[in-house]
């Protein structure tokens, strides 16, 4: 290990080894949600419920992405820096290298799936026949044409802010950000061109694939003096299962988050378009506080698993403690600007009436989750990181499915109207913060976050 890289996980303070890593992590997180909420913005310019709404049908699509780039890249990030606390080189090189050649194989196989089978793999996520022709027109560039750069783009972060570099990460994920960002009103809307929809998805496309470029580049250029290796002969016995074990809460929070949005989706689809709209930018709303807490928790593994694997708990839950401080209050504005600002907010998306009255009362309930996930969230990021895998997975499971989708079900069953749908996102938030405040106590101590004594 360098000495860059063994001064941020031993030497410098807590308070600033967080700030180095998690400051561009969360800057290239807000980014990359804002070039996600800038397709929204800029599709609902078209004036068109049905086609906001085919764009919030494919987000559960893309969110699966997310899942597997969890899997793979804070799985894979997790054995490298835990390898790199104890010493490991060749462990940390064989980690990366099965994480990438996993992710391209499944990104290739995700891109077949929906190639062909579009319209049966978009009903399941809600499409019906109105707004079937604009999903299939956006999944075919974002996940037909787009899996392979999306995932490698965000699986590559991971190994960069692990590798040291938590900077260039961000850097490189906000030229991405802004480059969605030039390109969608180019396509939608520029003279000769008019793509619509098709257009954002275009765009989403290509600034994908720069970043993957980007970070090909770096990669290419440490290729002697960095821990990660891409070499298929790097691999070693028995790093797959360490890999998957460890990135397993990660994609199983996104995974059932997507597959949470697919259920609300069907559940809320029998009230409308504008419904569906409705749902989809309060859900782009929600990411803000979201992609906070995970740029901080993402930007955080590292420090945790080295200094755990060092055996150096006091330094482990000093950053927890200092983080958990950070994400809260953030999270505390968010919850006050939404219930002051509801109305507004969804009408900068879709200026529609029943649009904006329905998202606007759901925004204000929805938003009372955001404290409790961001406890829930960065607990379980720690048991990620430290290799406590099996309670991450655990929790993981209680915050995204175990608890939200049997409700939602049950609501869609008994007919329930369309509000008390937003109720359960905190309820299933609370559930987790609660088992996750649990358990940590339990393999922690009953100290918990409490500084240990000499």
């Amino acid at each position: 290990m360098d000495e860059k890289r063994k001064y941020i996980y031993e030497g410098m303070s807590v308070p600033r080894a967080v700030s180095t890593m998690v400051v561009p992590t969360v800057i290239s997180q807000l980014i990359s949600m804002i070039y996600n909420m800038a397709d929204t913005f800029f599709v609902g310019q078209l004036g068109d419920p049905a086609q906001v709404a085919a764009v919030s049908i494919a987000a559960p699509a893309a969110l699966v992405l997310t899942a597997l780039a969890n899997l793979f890249g804070i799985g894979g990030a997790s054995v490298l820096s835990r390898s790199l606390g104890k010493g490991e080189e060749d462990g940390a090189r064989s980690a990366v290298s099965f994480s990438m050649y996993a992710a391209l194989c499944t990104a290739l196989a995700i891109s077949a799936a929906f190639a062909l089978f579009p319209g049966a793999l978009l009903r399941l996520l809600g499409a019906d026949g109105t707004t079937e022709p604009f999903a299939e027109r956006y999944a075919r560039w974002v996940i037909v044409f787009g899996a392979v750069p999306s995932l490698l783009s965000m699986v590559m972060s991971h190994f960069v802010r692990a590798d040291g570099a938590a900077k260039l990460a961000g850097y490189v994920l906000s030229a991405g950000g802004v480059l969605n960002l030039i390109l969608d009103p180019v396509f939608m809307f520029s003279w000769g061109l008019g793509l619509g929809i098709t257009g954002a998805a275009l765009a989403t496309f290509l600034s994908n694939l720069m970043t993957l470029c980007l970070f090909a580049g770096y990669f290419f250029r440490q290729r002697r003096n960095s821990a990660v290796s891409f070499r298929p002969v790097a691999f070693s016995t028995g790093i797959a299962p360490a890999v998957l074990a460890a990135g397993l809460p990660g994609m199983l929070q996104t995974l059932l988050a997507s597959v949470s949005n697919a259920v609300l989706n069907n559940v809320a689809r029998p009230f409308g378009a504008s419904a569906l709209a409705s749902l989809g930018i309060v859900k782009k709303l929600d990411q803000i506080p979201m992609s906070v807490t995970i740029g901080m928790a993402q930007g955080i593994v590292p420090l945790l698993g080295y200094s755990y694997s060092a055996g150096n708990t006091p330094r482990m839950k000093h950053t927890l403690r200092f983080t958990l401080a950070l994400a809260e209050c953030f999270s505390l504005a968010c919850v006050l600007c939404y219930e002051c600002f509801a109305g507004p907010l969804v009408r900068f998306f879709l200026d529609d009436p029943s649009t904006v009255m329905t998202g606007a009362s759901m925004l204000r309930v929805m938003c009372l989750s955001t404290p409790l996930m961001a406890v829930s969230f960065l607990l379980i990021t720690t048991f990620q990181a430290t290799g406590k895998n099996r309670v991450g997975a655990l929790l993981s499971v209680l915050r995204k499915g175990a608890v939200d989708i049997p409700i939602l079900l049950i609501l869609g069953l008994v007919s329930a109207p369309l509000l008390s749908l937003a109720f359960v996102q905190p309820v299933s938030e609370l559930a987790a913060m609660l088992a996750a405040i649990y358990f940590l106590r339990k393999n922690f101590g009953a100290a918990g976050l409490e500084a240990d004594r000499k």
